[in-house]
Parts: C-alpha cells; sequence; structure tokens
C-alpha cells in the first residue's frame, strides 16, 4: 500500500490534469477527524492531527495505492462549519468546495462523508448528504470516533442518518484500529462494480 502527497490546492485551477484516478473524497464538518482517518486508512501519518478545526484550508491531494487494482487520488477537503476564521475566508473555502463537486463530478469514485458517532449528524453535514443525492454522486457516511459513542448514541445516530436515505455506513475507530477492512472493502465496491454475467 502506497501514498504520496501530490500537492494542495487554494484555487480551482490549480486542481490535478492528466492522470486519470478515481477520486476518494473525504469531507466533513471541522475536528470530525478526517485526518485521524486519512492516516488510519493508509497506514501512515500523512495528514497533521490538530486540536483546533479548521486546520485543513486546502483540498490536498494524495496518490494511494492500496493493491494492485485499485489506484486513486485520496482528497481531502477542508471542514464544514468551520470555527473560526473571517467570513470572507469562510466563503471562499465554501466556493471552493461547491466548485471542486461541480468540476470533478465525473472523476470521483466516493465521496466519505464523517460523521461523528456521538455528535450524530449536525446540519451541515445533513445538507452535504442531500445535496450529494441531488449531484449523484456516491458516497458513504463513515462514523468516526464510535469509541466515544455509547450503545445508545450509536444507534441513535444511525437511526437518524438512515432517515435521510443513507443506505452505507461504515463505523471507524481510528483510536481502537476498528472499520479499516469494511472502510477498504466499500471503497474497492465502488470503484470496482461487481460485473453482471
Amino acid at each position: 500500500m502506497g501514498v504520496e502527497f501530490v500537492k494542495s490546492v487554494f484555487r480551482l485551477e490549480d486542481l490535478p490534469k492528466g492522470e486519470p484516478r478515481k477520486e476518494i473524497v473525504l469531507v466533513g464538518r471541522s475536528n470530525v477527524g478526517k485526518s485521524s482517518l486519512l492516516n488510519f486508512l493508509t497506514g501512515r501519518n500523512i495528514a497533521k492531527v490538530g486540536k483546533t478545526p479548521g486546520k485543513t484550508r486546502a483540498i490536498n491531494y494524495f496518490k494511494w495505492d492500496f493493491d494492485n487494482r485499485i489506484k486513486a487520488y485520496l482528497v481531502d477537503l477542508p471542514g464544514y462549519g468551520f470555527a473560526r476564521g473571517d467570513k470572507r475566508e469562510v466563503e471562499n473555502w465554501k466556493k471552493l468546495i461547491e466548485g471542486y463537486f461541480h468540476r470533478r463530478k465525473d472523476n470521483i469514485g466516493l465521496v466519505l462523508v464523517l460523521v461523528d458517532a456521538k455528535v450524530g449528524p449536525t446540519e451541515d453535514d445533513i445538507a452535504m448528504i442531500e445535496w450529494l443525492q441531488y449531484l449523484g454522486i456516491p458516497y458513504a457516511v463513515v462514523l468516526t470516533k464510535t469509541d466515544r459513542a455509547s450503545q445508545k448514541e450509536l444507534v441513535q445516530t444511525e437511526r437518524k442518518l438512515k432517515e435521510l436515505g443513507v443506505e452505507r455506513l461504515i463505523r471507524t475507530s481510528s483510536k481502537e484500529r476498528k472499520g479499516k477492512d469494511q472502510l477498504l472493502k466499500g471503497i474497492a465496491e465502488h470503484i470496482f462494480p461487481k460485473r453482471n454475467g
């Protein structure tokens, strides 16, 4: 399993060109655990983990080859619902994320929408899920920090998500190293769907 940082994109004009790789996109609110999941998924400390929400302010691209079949980009988007940053900066982030999805729609293999298992889906999470449904972009919801959630909180979170029409839910805990196999399987199934016949 090989992974390498490619570039940070601050402007849509700087999105990668050329190499036809499917993109696996990580999106979620600030401080949901995107960097931790990225490191857990790849087995490498490629993303900085911080306690300050809104650490990722660019679209970060990583080349990822996790077996002989799958060669993709891992794309780490800036978190939404920023706790800090002036209004203009937040507006720029919003334009960057929306512009990314419109421009890369055909390149995206799967969007992983990260939701804190204890907190449950926020208004921003719900808006993102509904928007992906509207655009017809394939996605899965990844529950993060499941080690911090009680069984009751997990059930409530999953019920709310199913009410939104979420079909694929994957429980993970970067701290307890749980859910990686299910995550890899879900990614592989979306990039290489089973052929009929």
